[in-house]
């Protein structure tokens, strides 16, 4: 019998749902197997479908993206309850996400750079029909309801989706874990680095073998969990930390600024150049991840 599965998008760009799709015919192997009872963004289901499911009746649930509104709140409160297992699909709905960085502004500030100031806006307006109330700050799905498993990534790999579903139709979960990224990157590292150099992605032609931190990249590599198979360094491009920490790291970007600042050279760049040439410390270190971090947003004194 086909396992009953739903398909849940909150506020994302549908990135993972479209690495989903881009298994192409690896699908057939998997589609077979699948009853999709809900995936409101592709086919003609509504909210009520999934509302009027019985509790605990769907056999498994995916969400993307991250609760921007009080909708999308409603929306993963209900997947809880009637999926028995759920799994959390990429960065936005494990850690936050990119969406995340919006928590160092006021909604109001987020607003009006939206549709007042932004630079392609023709008619500035904020639109306030039929439009659902947004929350204050992004926190992470789990922090709301319990996940039974977390595929990270902006977007996940491909090969994970088609790997966990089959996984799960065999009764098993993704393992955690164990290495970080830096484990299974294919570039040479030296046994000790150190950096008298600090460079921005766009400024060189990194040595296509050697360690990108070793050239002086700020790669997130040391703090990232493995798992992409470490497709940007390979490509010449350094980790952006999209699939969040590695094993026993509390915080991504604390773990990160820890071992760069335990990495350089400070006879060759002093503390402000270093600061300086970093410039978007919550962009370079918590792009994924600042709603999952210890630090999760700005604080705002009472008016």
């Amino acid at each position: 019998m086909p396992v009953k599965i739903a398909l849940l998008q909150l506020g994302s760009c549908w990135g993972c749902y479209q690495s989903l799709l881009d298994n192409h015919e690896a699908l057939l192997d998997i589609l077979p197997e699948l009853d999709i009872v809900f995936w409101h963004t592709v086919t003609d289901f509504k909210y009520s479908d999934l509302e009027n499911y019985e509790d605990g009746s769907i056999d498994v649930g995916t969400v993307e993206g991250v609760c921007r509104t009080e909708h999308d709140l409603h929306l993963l409160k209900v997947m809880r309850k009637k999926c028995k297992v759920l799994i959390s699909l990429g960065s936005c709905s494990t850690y936050g996400g990119i969406y995340g960085l919006l928590n160092l502004y006021t909604m109001d500030e987020a607003l009006k750079r939206k549709f007042i100031e932004a630079e392609s806006v023709e008619e500035p307006t904020i639109p306030d029909v039929d439009v659902p109330k947004m929350l204050d700050f992004i926190v992470p799905n789990r922090k709301i309801v319990d996940f039974d498993a977390f595929l990270p990534g902006c977007p996940v790999v491909s090969a994970d989706i088609a790997n966990a579903i089959l996984g799960l139709l065999k009764g098993e979960l993704p393992p955690p874990p164990q290495r970080t990224l830096c484990d299974e990157c294919p570039r040479e590292k030296s046994e000790v680095i150190t950096i008298k150099q600090l460079k921005r992605d766009y400024e060189g032609i990194p040595d296509p073998d050697k360690c990108l931190l070793e050239q002086g990249y700020i790669c997130m590599g040391p703090a990232t969990r493995e798992g992409c198979g470490a497709l940007c360094p390979s490509a010449g491009m350094p980790c952006r930390g999209c699939y969040g920490p590695g094993p026993n790291v509390i915080d991504q970007g604390a773990k990160m600024i820890s071992a760069l600042g335990s990495i350089v050279d400070y006879e060759s760049i002093s503390p402000e150049e270093l600061v300086e040439k970093v410039g978007d410390v919550a962009g370079t270190f918590y792009n994924f991840f600042l709603p999952s971090g210890i630090i999760s947003k700005t604080v705002r004194k009472a008016k």
